[in-house]
């Protein structure tokens, strides 16, 4: 599957659980599906916006690690999806209450 497949159906919560599993990253999962449960929202909603919040906000060096990741990766999507969630999910950490996603409140 491309990464412009994986991106035109986020909104698909099959499709979003099948390219997560595809990633073999099982600690990225359990974290995906920890801070899902703890902003209280679907893995597939949660993993959308974490997305969204990369393409919308990630600066040059995200972006420079994304495309070397999936450059040296076997699966080239897998790997661009895998480090677009690593990124988002730190962010998402580093905002604490302040939830990222564009309809939680406090979301900037």
């Amino acid at each position: 599957m491309t990464l412009g497949r994986i991106l035109t159906q986020l909104g698909d919560a099959t499709m979003v659980e099948d390219a997560l599993a595809g990633l073999n990253d099982i600690v990225l999962l359990t974290r995906l599906r920890a801070a899902a449960a703890a902003a209280q929202e679907p893995m597939a909603d949660f993993t959308a916006a974490l997305v969204g919040h990369f393409l919308q906000h990630a600066d040059d060096a995200a972006w420079l690690s994304l495309v070397t990741a999936a450059a040296r990766a076997c699966n080239p999507a897998a790997a661009a999806l895998n480090r677009m969630l690593c990124v988002a999910l730190l962010a998402e950490a580093g905002a604490g209450k302040h939830h990222l996603h564009p309809h939680q409140p406090g979301a900037s």
